[in-house]
């Protein structure tokens, strides 16, 4: 089978641009012609990477590019359907040209399935988290969420309306363009079915176990791990906050942040000023290449969202690398983060909760080795290649059926 994965940025920047490289390599070593297109200034690696330039310079083509329509980019997204001519399009991020990509899709006739990787979507509000949470209803998002929130009173009504005109308009166009979605976790699949999508099929993300291998040989110690985006809604100031707290009770106390970000300036800054140097260390951004040999630094990882994360990534590779795993409440995070099975779960509106369950990890070594043990056999049960790619091959088929 020929496949086109398209994602609307070419730079590794989280768990789609992961997937999709990742999807790129399994399937053209299972024997199918796997392309991937996406926008970038940065020069292709192979004839299987094809990189278009960006055509949204300004904040006019930007604007119009984002919501409307693109000529430019149309031409050269349907130029590239034309040239690899796929049995099937996996669209992953679709943001910045979603008109351009949808009309050129439209009129090459192309069979297309998409992953959906966040709930921006459904979900305008994660734009603005400032004003999410300083909102009446400021609960967490899975709380009495309505996700449809042009809708609902979780943002001023100015960007309400503004994102009724915006972001319904997308929402529309995606449901009455895409044959078949897919949902990495249970809770996204729930709400798409909520928000009209139809034919939504669950497909959780996969492990290399060969890659994300267990070292048995780690023994570092109250060594504590953040990866991801270094943002405000990444839960990293709660984080910091509960190492803060524990620093006196475990005074060889570590924090590694590696992720690029808005905060990761702010973070350095703060350090420095509280003379935390010795606790907390901002490594900024990490090639991916570099994530596993962070896994064997610590023997912690920590995913403190405040946002419903669709699902995260990063932490079933960490549990795959037989890292202690702490996750917060909400959205698919508890899908893999099994309270005290394969790791600890803490509502992230209590973050008391969240240094009780540091401390607990960090001092209670056979709770640890169990979680672990338990969470490497769980990923090899639920996050294998095999399962994922059998779905997935049938996913496109079906796609293909749809079509003709």
């Amino acid at each position: 089978m020929k496949v086109l994965q398209y994602n609307d940025t070419y730079k590794h920047l989280g768990g789609a641009e992961t997937y999709c490289l990742e999807l790129l390599d399994k399937l053209n070593a299972l024997g199918h012609d796997t392309y991937w297109l996406a926008h970038s200034d940065d020069q292709a690696k192979d004839d299987k990477h094809i990189v278009l330039p960006h055509s949204n310079i300004g904040r006019v083509k930007y604007f119009s590019s984002k919501y409307f329509f693109n000529p430019t980019a149309y031409r050269q997204i349907r130029e590239a359907l034309e040239q690899v001519a796929p049995d099937v399009v996996h669209l992953h991020h679709n943001r910045f040209y979603t008109y351009s990509v949808f009309k050129a899709l439209a009129d090459t006739g192309i069979p297309t399935v998409a992953t959906i990787h966040d709930y921006t979507l459904l979900c305008p509000s994660q734009y603005y988290p400032d004003l999410y949470y300083d909102s009446p209803s400021g609960k967490r998002r899975s709380v009495d969420c309505q996700l449809i929130c042009s809708q609902g009173k979780c943002l001023p009504w100015t960007h309400r309306i503004g994102h009724r005109f915006a972001q319904d308009r997308k929402r529309g166009k995606f449901i009455s363009r895409i044959s078949t979605f897919i949902a990495p976790s249970t809770k996204l699949k729930e709400y798409l079915e909520r928000a009209g999508f139809e034919n939504v099929r669950h497909l959780p993300f996969f492990v290399d176990a060969q890659k994300w291998s267990f070292d048995a040989h780690r023994n570092m110690k109250n060594v504590v791990l953040f990866v991801g985006r270094v943002e405000e809604n990444k839960g990293i100031y709660m984080l910091i906050d509960a190492i803060r707290k524990l620093i006196p009770e475990i005074p060889d106390l570590l924090l590694l942040i590696a992720g690029g970000g808005t905060q990761v300036e702010r973070i350095s800054q703060l350090v420095r000023a509280e003379s935390l140097d010795d606790h907390i260390k901002v490594l900024g951004f990490i090639d991916y290449s570099r994530i596993e040999d962070l896994y064997n630094r610590a023997n912690l990882l920590v995913v403190p969202s405040l946002d419903m994360e669709q699902f995260g990534l990063i932490g079933i590779e960490g549990l795959a690398s037989g890292i202690a795993v702490i996750g917060s409440a909400t959205g698919g995070i508890p899908e893999w983060c099994i309270h005290q099975q394969t790791g600890l779960l803490f509502d992230p509106d209590q973050p008391d909760e969240l240094v009780d369950s540091i401390r607990k990890m960090l001092s209670d070594d056979s709770l640890r080795k169990q979680l672990t043990n338990s969470g490497i056999k769980h990923i090899q049960n639920v996050y294998n290649e095999q399962q994922h790619f059998d779905t997935l091959l049938d996913i496109y088929a079906s796609a293909k059926k749809i079509k003709g």
